[in-house]
């Protein structure tokens, strides 16, 4: 289990309380809300919740979800600061189910990088302007998939009180053999390819 999404999940399974399951992993109870409703489990509001897991099982998932699991380190944010990309600020909660930049966003397309306590989970691209495409993740328009669904994946790390920052990059365009290449789009595309962020990954699986 090399997720804190999945710990919760397989700790609601057992038959833990929501409670007992933010005390064990050491995170905020309304992070676990979230992510099992995302998940639709409906589990761990009450001891009469019918997950059945017999104590014995209840301390094997405990065993199994707080043991180090050997995992390939995180791709390096530095690495894309000394390529080029650059800090652009970070999300602040305001709310329970709002947040706000605490910086100006330029209105220039790019590739921007969301980073949740220096592990890179999302790689995004907008060739509209990063202002506009930021706007989309505060309001988190139901009809805008994906804006929807970062939008309540930043909620729940902002809520477990992780840090989210952003990196953006505006690469500019070139050619190949006197026709016009967009950069950003390939960017995007190579980044999400050798990093596979667990955010873009979930979008594909869905």
């Amino acid at each position: 289990m090399t997720t804190k999404a999945d710990k919760i999940r397989a700790l609601a399974l057992a038959g833990y309380l929501r409670t007992e399951i933010a005390t064990h992993l050491d995170i905020r109870y309304q992070h676990v809300r979230q992510v099992l409703e995302r998940s639709g489990i409906d589990l761990g509001r009450s001891r009469g919740d019918p997950a059945g897991a017999a104590p014995a099982t209840r301390k094997a998932v405990v065993k199994a979800v707080t043991s180090t699991v050997m995992v390939a380190p995180p791709y390096p944010v530095e690495r894309l600061i000394e390529a080029g990309f650059s800090r652009l600020g970070q999300w602040a909660l305001v709310s329970d189910d709002a947040f706000e930049l605490d910086c100006i966003v330029p209105a220039d397309p790019g590739v921007y990088v969301f980073v949740v306590d220096s592990v890179i989970r999302y790689i995004g691209l907008t060739q509209r302007g990063l202002r506009g495409r930021m706007g989309h993740y505060v309001r988190g328009h139901s009809r805008q998939r994906t804006s929807a669904r970062v939008k309540g994946l930043i909620l729940a790390a902002l809520g477990a009180g992780s840090r989210v920052e952003i990196l953006i990059a505006t690469p500019e365009a070139t050619e190949w053999r006197g026709l016009p290449v967009l950069t950003a789009p390939g960017l995007e595309a190579g980044l999400i390819r050798m990093i596979q962020p667990e955010w873009n990954m979930q979008g594909i699986r869905a």
